[in-house]
């Protein structure tokens, strides 16, 4: 039966949920039209009531003796009794029916919009997000041409392009020796010490970083300052941390520290550093720039206003330059730059620091300068974003099934809520009034008919909007696609990268799958690994481990599953997630029409429940024209897909194979019709059962199904080709093989 969890996707995610919520609140009205039922209900028996026992109202008894006066008086009491009975049913209801149930669906209905509104958030952000992200891919990919057609024009020979990167070269050890000698220049003199700037950075790091700091709320305002402290920490932490000889010393430097700008009184205007709890004071930008390190607590805008550290900026330069062909045969200049690395410069008797004159650039090369810088800052940022929003999008997924689980267990709850309260609503009529039993039996039957999975089951398949298919924000490298990450690329780039017809990560997880299972206990085990349900949150987990780095041996890729000690099922998960997340499905979508059509003209045999097919002839013709059909189709695929299909099918029929030669003998001494009921199924599959399960639990895998009838035709594709393996990949071979 299909689930919430994979019937109310969209690739916006947005318009599925928004078709489930106005389902789940069209439920919350039905509720109310039961309520407002019950209620009705109650009003007319405590009208009705009040109204019997107010019969005898106005009637005038004589006082004799008489047998009519006698029964006059009987039946007005009997009509009072009847009355008290409705007004009895009318409390039950009430108090049994209407107050419990109420309560239950007010708080089912904060349920779902507890729901709605914890998924919409989360997803609108997502959306915002994902636009930040594909702007910084426009502008990296932007960049990237710009550089490309400055190099064509300027630099379309291999001589000037390594004359311009030597330059370059020299141009960054001639900014390195300057940012050297800016370091050992005499900033001033703080608290009677004298600084050099490299020296009040380093002090201003430990300052901003492991001073903890605190929030502080400015009086009379509704307005909080960040990053504050008072002045008893400051010179606390200075007489800790510093070599000073007593708090007036400390004072000082705070003073001096103040009078820079590296800090700033809270409380008021003033321009005194007091060594006190009650005088607040902030540290400034300026100090967090001086030292070169983030501002804490400062939102970080689109353009990237936070301090950038410019040592991962050179890196990713020179990242940059080695993606961009530079020649790793430049010994001399390789070794006249280690010459000056970690090797500090002698400084004169003018404190000054003799430096490299810095390279006359020609116009061409400093835009080659400047868009090689662009290009690795966005590339940076853009790197950087990819990964946050592919980690944010499982998180989305995981948060989504989740609360889809949970709506469809709300669901079910709701629809069983109602059977209960219309069972004890005529069981609170039936049991006072016996004359209304006719009636009650009726409304029992009703009650009956409430079929809470039934009605579940339609509303899935009458307003479902699509399958479970991950969208993976992927990191488009201008130079080197798909060389950053294992999933969400297509196959042929990621067999070009690993060097293989079949990516390393599915031959070795397959592999993986192959050494577990003959440790498990039995088939009924091996089959369930890859059948049953795995929380999305693991196997995220272990498809990010295996999604961040690249692969060069098996042995890389069995340490991290030794490491993690996963389940065997976390492991068939993050097989089915890595089909799903595929650009392009294993069965292109455009080759789905033609086996659609195939299926259509020629489809399986329905075996009928005395286990009598239709006529052998037909069905065999049948089945070898539609055989012959899906390998003449799938011929045209590429070879990484062929390839990929034929590895995951080999590995199921050897698993199918061990199912067949695991299967019991029947006992001699019963008769074959009861055959199968001598078989534990608790521990044996029959191979049928286990190609129909497999089928079932791969046909989206194969065909990104986006509604249920093609997830159908997924079943059907892949259960001929497990179950014709042998015939459909030998033509498959053989086709290919002529094709060359």
């Amino acid at each position: 039966m299909p689930s919430f969890s994979d019937s109310f996707w969209s690739d916006d995610l947005s318009t599925g949920l928004t078709v489930l919520f106005t389902n789940l609140y069209k439920g919350c009205d039905q509720c109310d039209s039961f309520i407002q039922l019950f209620a009705s209900r109650m009003q007319f028996e405590v009208s009705y009531g009040r109204q019997l026992c107010a019969t005898g109202t106005g009637i005038d008894i004589v006082d004799t003796s008489n047998t009519t006066s006698i029964a006059l008086s009987n039946i007005i009491k009997q009509m009072e009794v009847e009355g008290d009975q409705h007004l009895t049913v009318a409390s039950n209801i009430e108090i049994m029916v209407l107050q419990p149930f109420s309560k239950w669906c007010q708080d089912h209905k904060e349920r779902i919009n507890f729901s709605e509104k914890i998924l919409m958030e989360n997803i609108k952000n997502f959306q915002k997000s994902n636009n930040y992200v594909n702007k910084l891919s426009t502008e990296y990919l932007k960049n990237c041409k710009k550089l490309e057609d400055l190099k064509r024009i300027h630099f379309n020979d291999d001589d000037s392009y390594q004359n311009a990167i030597k330059n370059l070269n020299l141009l960054k050890k001639h900014e390195l020796n300057l940012q050297r000698e800016k370091d050992n220049e005499i900033f001033g003199t703080i608290g009677s010490i004298q600084f050099d700037n490299k020296s009040l950075k380093q002090l201003l790091k430990i300052l901003l970083q492991n001073l903890p700091k605190t929030e502080y709320k400015l009086p009379l305002i509704n307005y909080n300052l960040q990053n504050t402290n008072n002045g008893f920490e400051i010179t606390k932490f200075l007489l800790e941390n510093m070599s000073l000889s007593d708090f007036d010393q400390a004072e000082e430097f705070g003073q001096d520290l103040l009078n820079l700008g590296f800090i700033k009184y809270c409380n008021g205007v003033g321009n005194n550093f007091v060594n006190s709890k009650k005088f607040q004071y902030q540290w400034k930008d300026y100090a967090y720039n001086f030292a070169q390190i983030a501002i804490p607590n400062k939102t970080t805008t689109e353009k990237g206003s936070s301090e950038i550290d410019h040592s991962h900026d050179l890196t990713k330069t020179d990242k940059l330059l080695s993606t961009l062909s530079l020649s790793n045969g430049d010994k001399d200049n390789e070794e006249e730059e280690d010459k000056y690395s970690g090797v500090p410069l002698k400084v004169d008797d003018n404190n000054t620091i003799p430096t490299l004159e810095a390279p006359v650039l020609s116009e061409p090369e400093n835009e080659l300068f400047r868009l090689l810088d662009e290009v690795s800052k966005s590339d940076s940022k853009y790197f950087k974003e990819c990964h946050k929003m592919d980690t944010l999008r499982c998180s989305i997924e995981e948060l989504m099934i989740d609360h889809l689980s949970f709506m469809e267990k709300c669901e079910i709850d709701r629809l069983k809520a109602i059977k209960k309260a219309t069972m004890d609503f005529c069981s609170t009529i039936g049991n006072k009034i016996a004359i209304l039993k006719l009636q009650v039996d009726k409304m029992i039957d009703f009650e009956n008919s409430i079929d809470p999975m039934n009605d579940l089951l339609e509303l899935i398949t009458t307003y479902n909007t699509g399958l479970f298919q991950p969208k993976v924000i992927t990191y488009n490298n201008y130079y080197n696609p798909g060389i950053y990450q294992n999933f969400g690329i297509d196959l042929e780039t990621r067999c070009r990268l690993d060097k293989k017809i079949v990516p390393l990560i599915i031959i070795v997880l397959l592999s993986c799958m192959d050494q577990i299972y003959p440790d498990l206990e039995n088939d009924k085990v091996r089959v369930s690994m890859w059948t049953k349900p795995v929380k999305l949150s693991l196997t995220h987990e272990l498809r990010n481990k295996l999604n961040k780095t690249q692969f060069k041996k098996e042995s890389e890729i069995l340490e991290i599953l030794s490491e993690g000690k996963y389940d065997p099922s976390v492991i068939a998960s993050v097989i089915k997630i890595y089909l799903l997340e595929l650009p392009e499905p294993l069965i292109p979508n455009e080759l789905l029409d033609i086996l659609r059509a195939l299926y259509q003209q020629y489809p399986p045999a329905v075996t009928t429940p005395k286990g009598q097919s239709e006529d052998e002839t037909v069905l065999n013709d049948n089945e070898n024209k539609r055989i012959t059909g899906l390998y003449t189709t799938l011929s045209s695929l590429s070879k990484p897909h062929l390839a990929t299909l034929d590895a995951i099918m080999t590995h199921f029929y050897r698993l199918n194979k061990i199912i067949k030669m695991a299967k019991p003998k029947p006992d001699t001494n019963t008769n074959n019709e009861d055959e199968s009921n001598n078989i534990d199924t608790t521990v044996y599959v029959s191979s049928e059962e286990f190609v129909n399960e497999i089928s079932r639990e791969f046909a989206n895998c194969i065909t990104h199904a986006k509604v249920f009838d093609d997830n159908n035709l997924g079943f059907k594709i892949f259960h001929d080709l497990l179950s014709q393996k042998k015939v459909i990949f030998k033509q498959l071979k053989r086709q290919t093989s002529t094709g060359k």
